[in-house]
């Protein structure tokens, strides 16, 4: 190559930026593509306080650039707080010398002219640089990369309400009652006035609604609140981590479960359920949720207004269906990554390793997989991860640019 080489970057959140800044100062051509606007995904939840303190949120490189004042130690900002004080300052930097295309939607990618079922085991990104297939306002375009940096999260693709992971009967025709994920301002805004509630999930995100509802709702506001969950601990709906590095997790962790577990008439948690199916309530603004118990099998049916399901999320894998991707059948994450976090289960996420550059190869050489999309439908990620992943992905990169002796 007589040029810099040009490095894809795919999603402009907080580990797309670092991989954005990081192969800028190593010297690369960057392009970056957003399909929406600047941290589009971290947006849906700014009103929500981020557990990790900014200084894990964050990198030395990242701060030094935007001439960071400095935050006192520990100290958890909202997501929109993070936003204006670190993400939005590193993007201008960013866009002044990288391109950087917004609410621009990467639709599909291919290794040059090559079919999936080509070169196998011996594609070059320096004979067949990746085509991606961009659509924007002004229609839709081939960039070329010669290697890309996938950074494009799972947010957008919610898992299913249902037992199993499929949808359950009625989920697509009750879709106007449901909220995936943990709710924006403005849907928070609409479960304030609702009567009824039904939560589905058993994680931070499930807890972060709980803990929000019962600071909106006393007792005497007559709102009913149904949560779901798959599992169960000694602790309650959470497992409490013991002498958690994180200190606002596990105060999270630890209101959630007093909660659970107290005698408050308007919380109700159904352990060990799933959902077996929607239907048509007495009332047209409510629906009927029927749960099936997983050791009795008996089923309950229970009207609400609304139901959230903070069910997880899983990645977009049609984006690279003509690639060679390897894929882990259980997560949906690449393959040797996701090997070394199955071997590590159980661990806090602050604990686990990314530490082994090969986990982060595939058989598509120069193509891989950062940040949460790197987890596939694992949901231990932390954003600290991601930077880390990031620095070990552009050490990969300049060696195999480097020329034989």
């Amino acid at each position: 190559m007589n040029k810099s080489p040009t490095i894809a970057v795919i999603g402009a959140g907080p580990v797309g930026l670092e991989a954005a800044r990081q192969a800028i100062e190593a010297g690369y051509q960057v392009k970056l593509f957003e399909k929406g606007e600047i941290a589009c995904a971290v947006r849906k939840w700014g009103h929500v306080r981020l557990f990790s303190p900014y200084e894990m949120n964050t990198t030395v490189g990242g701060r030094a650039l935007i001439a960071d004042k400095g935050r006192e130690a520990g100290s958890c900002e909202t997501a929109a707080e993070f936003i204006e004080s670190y993400l939005l300052p590193l993007s201008r930097w960013i866009s002044t010398i990288a391109q950087v295309f917004t609410h621009t939607t990467v639709n599909k990618i291919s290794r040059g002219d090559l079919l999936k079922g080509d070169a196998i085991g011996s594609r070059s990104n320096q004979e067949q640089p990746f085509r991606l297939l961009i659509e924007n306002a002004a229609g839709e375009q081939i960039e070329q990369a010669d290697f890309v940096l996938d950074c494009s999260g799972v947010s957008d693709q919610p898992n299913w309400l249902g037992a199993g992971g499929i949808p359950c009967p009625g989920e697509k025709e009750f879709r106007n009652k449901i909220i995936y994920g943990l709710p924006n301002r403005e849907q928070n805004f609409e479960l304030e006035n609702c009567a009824s509630i039904f939560i589905v999930g058993a994680g931070y995100s499930a807890a972060t609604l709980v803990n929000e509802l019962f600071q909106q709702k006393s007792e005497e506001s007559g709102c009913n609140i149904f949560w779901v969950t798959r599992n169960s601990h000694s602790s309650g709906p959470l497992r409490v981590i013991k002498d958690d590095s994180l200190p606002e997790r596990e105060r999270l962790a630890v209101n959630t479960n007093q909660l659970a577990l107290s005698t408050r008439k308007n919380l109700h948690w159904i352990s060990n359920s799933v959902i077996e199916r929607l239907g048509t309530a007495h009332s047209d603004d409510r629906v009927e949720v029927t749960v099936r118990n997983l050791e009795t099998s008996q089923l309950k049916t229970i009207d609400v207004e609304r139901v959230v399901a903070c069910t997880g999320y899983h990645p977009d894998l049609s984006l690279t269906s003509e690639l060679q991707i390897h894929e882990c059948y259980a997560t949906s994450g690449p393959m040797k990554l996701a090997a070394s976090l199955l071997g590590q289960r159980g661990l806090d996420c602050t604990k686990i390793s990314v530490s082994d550059t090969e986990t982060l190869t595939n058989p598509e050489t120069g193509y891989y997989f950062l940040g949460a999309r790197s987890y596939g439908r694992n949901s231990q990620f932390l954003m600290q991860t991601g930077y880390q992943q990031v620095q070990i992905v552009l050490e990969l990169i300049n060696q195999s640019l480097e020329p034989f002796p």
